[in-house]
């Protein structure tokens, strides 16, 4: 039932997410860092949170794709790739923004907010298909 939601609504409910999602957290990684508007929460559960929530989204966006096999058939695998790999470049990137520097310790964070993630989508993941497995037999059977 929830997935065919995600597939009949794939745009509004599986793409933008992530669109607007990595342009918001593009945008506060760019800013010098006397703006970035302070939370009270600490640096590295902001990082933590914030490549949480982008791998679990791009996660999404791989599996309910049909143009690729590959990135289908192991979303979550390339997702913590890409986030990883998003994260050095986004610390890089840092080194050129007022105030902000580059810190191994913060991409470490992104990494863990990512395998957390990984790990949260592929438990969500397989209790819907062991959901809709039984749910199939039940059909069967009657």
């Amino acid at each position: 039932m929830l997935y065919n939601f995600f597939e009949k609504n794939k745009f509004l409910s599986v793409y933008a997410p992530l669109i607007v999602y990595w342009l918001i957290l593009f945008t506060a990684t760019t800013l010098p860092a006397k703006q970035v508007p302070k939370t009270g929460i600490n640096d590295k559960i902001e990082h933590l949170l914030g490549y949480f929530l982008l791998t679990f989204l791009l996660s999404n966006v791989l599996f309910f794709q049909n143009k690729n096999k590959i990135l289908k058939r192991f979303p979550i695998s390339i997702a913590l790739l890409i986030a990883a790999f998003y994260g050095i470049v986004d610390e890089l990137h840092q080194l050129f923004i007022p105030g902000r520097l580059c810190d191994f310790y913060d991409w470490t964070a992104d990494v863990t907010g990512a395998l957390a993630a990984g790990i949260l989508y592929f438990l969500i993941k397989k209790y819907f298909q062991s959901r809709s497995l039984s749910g199939q037999k039940t059909n069967l059977e009657n």
